[in-house]
């Protein structure tokens, strides 16, 4: 008992101790200059064009010498020349101020200067330069017609830098002297009471710094009432009405209200608040008879104004919402930060005003972005930077911004280097592995005053801006003393395709953290697109569709557009043509369709990788007819034909129109390079049906179009684009033309082609060139196709292609062949064998997840000859029973697992597992095996001798009592235990298989990791034995196994909560932060399905001896609370 007291004591003591040192080690006693200021910020200024203009800027800091002045324009650097300078004092000087926006001149923008000194950097408040200007009257002042003593209104509006003062005037002179008129400051005039003398044309002058304009001229007319008895005049009415506004507080605000005389005279108008509050009276200004204005306005007068006639309750009111404007003002004052390294900051930013202002966050003149390390929260806008390091001191502005107006403040944070933190990692390198995967490596960081480096943080983002990612490894070095060990590496995968990520990373001992190495870009490979382009289809003449489309986004195309792929058909045929462009081009002129007939097409776009494979929903089908879209008294022509002669020659020939209801003067020929943004050339022809064009590039595309023209205009155009053949081309035989495919069953394609006349000679044969289309590769070109394409002869114009694999796209060819020659590939068609029946699923896996419930897991066919449309389990307790006899459960064709619940218990059942198409059922998987468990049974209401366990009472003292004595025993062994080593690291521990062996796992370095390890298990929670021994006996580090082959846990407590850690000392991270540990990597054996996955990171223990004792975490004897498997 005296040594317990004795410890008591101790632990007494320790606590002084902790509570001593925390305010010194998170820094909050030390003081800190913000370092930097200014003194001088530039202001808004208004000048006139070609003028001079002066922007000043000073700060103080430091040491005034230290401060570098620059300036910003609109975000960008304001370069400096002849004309625009920076003076001695930083000010930024303008010779003469110029605006010529045609030449792409323009002085006027949001200036801000910068201040850098060595601590860091600041932004002044932002200041406008705009060029003194003067709009025309975007408002005129109208006619008007008033009876005596009613009252006479005009307005008129213009906008101009600065705001123009208006001034009205009568028959081109100022406005006679008289209380009736009243110049309003909306740029409205009102004459009271009018009489005939006031007839007359009224204008606005309105005047700035830049000119003065004159309004159009107004005539007012003044008529003589009708003799008509008071109580039989019309009720008055408010004829101008209060208005909506907003206004800054402190400034002046107009409210209007004039009505028409009732009865001859004035009306009574009333003003008053919708809340009932009293109006400020003491600061209101009445001008005219009832229009007010509110001086120096406060916030306490936002609110709905009502202008109300209270003779007249009959007559509507007037209201308006008059909202006060309030810049942004600051709740709490600035407060520079000290902090340690690897820890948490925290910066507040509370601004008020009205609107509500939005906050933005600033370091060193440049705008902070939230990611994965740095998190800026909304309200109130607060900065958290995790993981501090060096690279995070600094200057940091927040600024708050509303439509009233900016205000901001600057808060310095200083990261405080540990002499124990070691060096920063060197010769990060970049390895690109795949189009989502980068391998990093670099030098192991050596270690300082005598601290190895255990681990360390990759740090990834992408280099365009984006959230900050981060993954922990362990140094080799810290596990392996052998001099030949590896360096640290780091695979980082799941990144985007054809992206630039930016990279650098920390070092970490048990003391500390190191700055950033020096970063490094490196872009990931190209990948195939995600999706498919939108298309728009029309029309382009009687026999053409023109197709349009726009490039992919970067997230989709993730690579370079290599080539586009133009699918289109006849509506609702199977044959697919397939036009192969260049990844430039976004249109394209299907020419040689039908008038009259619907066809639909879709466009597939392909990087070097090659073409992604989408379903119909992703890849829809767009249908366009094919019709006639201008009437010029001829028909469309008809039988075009395009004919290469020679390398430079291409011969057209066609047929007159059948039908002429005028005269038909002739055919405009016209033709480019395809894709050439040069003006195509014309020929024009007369009535002729033939035409050769000369002098083109051999081995070249053309465009080329032709037209019939009368005098009611130009008609349909007949376009194609033609290939001129390479340079010694010996000319054979013509193309095939009409190639059509139709699918006969899931192994068979019919291929049909028009046999074309050749006057060279005859055709001896055709071949046939097919292949699957590959849902991956590079884009197909004509060098590499041959390799690969399979080839059938026909001496006829069709053939059956058989033995194909069901349900696969294939893509065809013909060629003509004569005796000596043969013609280039036709077109290029596709098509899709039926559907067939599909293989077995595979990898099927069964788990007990209850007593009687069985989860059964698979995977697709290999090879599933069709879309699967489901998938039918079969079970039964009879294994020898026919499986037509055997009880089935479907399940969806995108499901991959399912539970069979309901079974007999303590029963030996067989699954199979059957994969359905719309056409067949596929075959069957093996048989699997499992047992059912005994189910469980409550003894909740079970009685002894008759008497039921009822009395609740007596079960809670004694539960109670129970608990009560083992807390007075845990706090008893923990105080008398304090002092003894906490043996958190054991260097073995015996393990149990499953077949009942014991084997020994030893730690490389028994108790001599000071780093806190801990793991998260994620995946199903499998209770059969046979799926307990996939945890390999070799996982890396002090991990021991337990007898059902999980790792052991040692539970710590921080906090007084529970965490674990699997033999190493235990921590707890200040400031009440969750524990981290080093990434650990288990090796699991052939055949685990369970997904385990381990995760965690790491953060360093305190920096010395004397300050660890403010971090003691609990533990349990030998530094166990309890042993679990994970």
């Amino acid at each position: 008992m005296t040594m317990a007291i004795g410890s008591l004591l101790d632990v007494a003591g320790l606590l002084f101790v902790f509570f001593s040192v925390l305010p010194s080690f998170c820094g909050s006693e030390l003081s800190l200059e913000t370092g930097l200021q200014f003194s001088k910020e530039p202001q808004s200024v208004i000048v006139l064009r070609n003028h001079p203009a002066l922007l000043n800027c000073m700060a103080v800091g430091v040491s005034d010498g230290d401060i570098e002045i620059s300036w910003i324009k609109d975000g960008v650097e304001v370069v400096t020349d002849r004309r625009v300078s920076v003076m001695a004092n930083s000010s930024l000087y303008f010779r003469h101020v110029v605006r010529n926006l045609k030449r792409h001149l323009n002085d006027e923008g949001r200036y801000e200067c910068v201040a850098t000194s060595r601590i860091g950097a600041i932004v002044s408040r932002q200041a406008y330069l705009q060029v003194a200007d003067l709009n025309h009257f975007s408002g005129q002042p109208q006619n008007s017609t008033v009876t005596v003593g009613e009252t006479a209104h005009f307005h008129c509006q213009i906008k101009g830098i600065p705001k123009p003062t208006i001034e009205w005037q009568k028959n081109e002179a100022p406005l006679p002297l008289s209380d009736r008129y009243i110049s309003l400051p909306s740029n409205s005039l009102l004459i009271y009471n009018s009489s005939q003398e006031d007839a007359g044309i009224y204008r606005c002058r309105a005047q700035n710094i830049a000119g003065k304009r004159f309004s159009r001229g107004a005539e007012l007319t003044i008529t003589t009432a009708v003799g008509v008895a008071p109580e039989h005049m019309p009720p008055p009415r408010i004829l101008i009405g209060p208005r909506d506004q907003q206004v800054l507080v402190s400034e002046k605000v107009l409210l209007e209200c004039t009505t028409t005389h009732a009865g001859g005279s004035q009306p009574l108008i009333q003003w008053s608040r919708k809340d009932g509050l009293p109006l400020p009276n003491e600061r209101i200004k009445v001008l005219g008879y009832y229009n007010i204005e509110i001086q120096s306005v406060q916030e306490t007068d936002a609110g709905v104004y009502t202008c109300s006639l209270p003779d007249w309750p009959d007559v509507a009111a007037a209201n308006a919402t008059l909202t006060v404007l309030v810049p942004p003002r600051p709740v709490d004052a600035s407060e520079n930060i000290i902090r340690p390294t690897a820890h948490t900051v925290r910066m507040t930013c509370e601004f008020e005003g009205t609107p509500a202002p939005n906050i933005t966050w600033m370091k060193d003149g440049q705008l902070v972005k939230s990611n994965g390390r740095i998190k800026i929260k909304g309200d109130p806008g607060t900065l958290l930077i995790s993981q501090s390091s060096a690279i995070d001191s600094g200057l940091y502005q927040c600024w708050a911004e509303n439509v009233a107006g900016r205000a901001g403040k600057i808060i310095r944070l200083y990261i405080k280097p540990s002499e124990n933190a070691p060096d920063p990692p060197k010769g990060l390198r970049a390895l690109t592995a795949s189009s989502r995967t980068i391998e990093l490596t670099w030098e192991s960081s050596p270690p300082k005053n005598g601290r190895m480096t255990m681990a360390y943080s990759v740090h990834y983002l992408l280099t365009n801006g984006g959230p900050e990612l981060q993954k922990v490894v362990e140094d080799p070095h810290a596990r392996s003393e052998q001099p030949g060990s590896t360096g640290p590496r780091a695979l980082i995968e799941q990144l985007q395709p054809h992206t630039n990520y930016t990279f650098y990373v920390v070092a970490y001992n048990d003391r500390s953290a190191s700055q950033h190495s020096e970063p490094i870009t490196q872009m990931t490979l190209e990948d195939v697109p995600t999706s498919a382009p939108d298309i728009e289809v029309l029309p382009a003449g009687a026999t053409a569709l023109k197709v349009q489309w726009e490039h992919l986004s970067l997230d989709k195309a993730r690579g370079k557009i290599a080539q586009y792929q133009i699918y289109y058909r006849r509506h609702g045929q199977p044959t697919q043509n397939v036009i192969k462009v260049n990844g430039t081009i976004t249109h394209y002129i299907i020419n040689g369709l039908e008038t009259g007939i619907e066809y639909d097409v879709r466009i597939l776009a392909g990087t070097h990788v090659g073409f992604p494979t989408l379903t119909d929903d992703q890849w829809p089908w767009v249908s366009q007819i094919v019709s006639s879209s201008v009437n010029i008294g001829v028909t469309p022509m008809t039988n075009v034909q395009f004919v290469v002669i020679n390398p430079t020659t291409i011969q057209l020939f066609w047929d007159l129109p059948t039908k002429v209801a005028v005269d038909l003067l002739g055919f405009k020929i016209s033709y480019k390079v395809y894709g050439s943004p040069e003006e195509a050339k014309m020929i024009i022809l007369d009535a002729v049906t033939n035409h050769p064009i000369y002098q083109l590039k051999p081995d070249t595309l053309y465009e080329i179009s032709i037209c019939p023209f009368t005098d009611l205009g130009d008609g349909d155009l007949v376009t194609k684009n033609v290939r001129t053949f390479p340079e010694g081309f010996a000319q054979g035989p013509p193309v095939p033309t009409a190639v059509t495919a139709d699918p006969l069953n899931e192994t068979a394609i019919l291929l049909t082609w028009s046999e074309p006349e050749f006057s060279g000679g005859s055709i001896t044969h055709f071949t046939v060139r097919y292949l699957p289309v590959p849902s991956e590769g590079p884009v197909p070109t004509a060098s590499n196709d041959v390799t690969h394409f399979l080839e059938r002869i026909s001496h006829t114009s069709q053939l059956v292609i058989t033995d194909l694999s069901p349900f696969t796209v294939y893509q065809f060819t013909v060629q003509s062949h004569a005796i000596s020659s043969n013609s280039q590939p036709s077109q290029e068609v596709r098509c899709q064998t039926k559907e067939g029946c599909p293989a077995a699923p595979q990898k099927i896996a069964l788990y007990l997840v209850g007593p009687t419930d069985i989860e059964v897991n698979w995977q697709p066919p290999k090879i599933p000859n069709g879309a699967i449309t489901s998938y039918v389990i079969h079970y039964s307790d009879k294994k020898t029973a026919p499986i037509s006899n055997w009880l089935t459960q479907v399940e969806n064709g995108t499901t991959i697992t399912t539970v069979i619940s309901g079974l007999k218990s303590n029963t030996l059942y067989s699954i199979q597992v059957q994969a359905m198409t719309r056409r067949c059922g596929g075959l069957y998987s093996s048989p699997f095996d499992l047992m059912t468990q005994e189910a469980y049974h409550s003894r909740r209401n079970e009685s002894v001798n008759g008497r039921a366990y009822s009395d609740r009472t007596m079960g809670i003292v004694i539960g109670i009592c129970i608990c009560g004595g083992c807390i007075v025993f845990c706090v008893i062994l923990f105080v008398v235990l304090r002092n003894r080593p906490l043996p958190c690291d054991r260097s073995q521990q015996t393990m149990h298989g499953v077949n009942g062996s014991a084997e020994q796992v030893r730690d490389g370095r028994p108790g001599s990791n000071p780093l806190l390890r801990f793991n998260v298990v994620t995946g199903s929670n499998k209770e059969t034995e046979s799926s307990l021994h996939m945890i390999n006996k070799k996982s890396q580090g002090s991990e021991h196994i337990d007898s059902k082959g999980g790792p052991v846990v040692k539970k710590c407590k921080q906090n007084g909560e529970l965490v674990k850690a699997n033999g190493f000392s235990c921590y707890s991270k200040q400031n009440g932060g969750a524990l981290q540990g080093l990434l650990s990597q288990h090796k699991l054996s052939e055949g685990d399905s369970t997904g385990v996955s381990k995760v965690s990171s790491f953060a360093p223990p305190p920096e010395d001896a004397a300050k660890s004792k403010s971090h003691l975490t609990e533990c349990g004897a030998d530094g166990i609370d309890a042993v679990t498997k994970v």
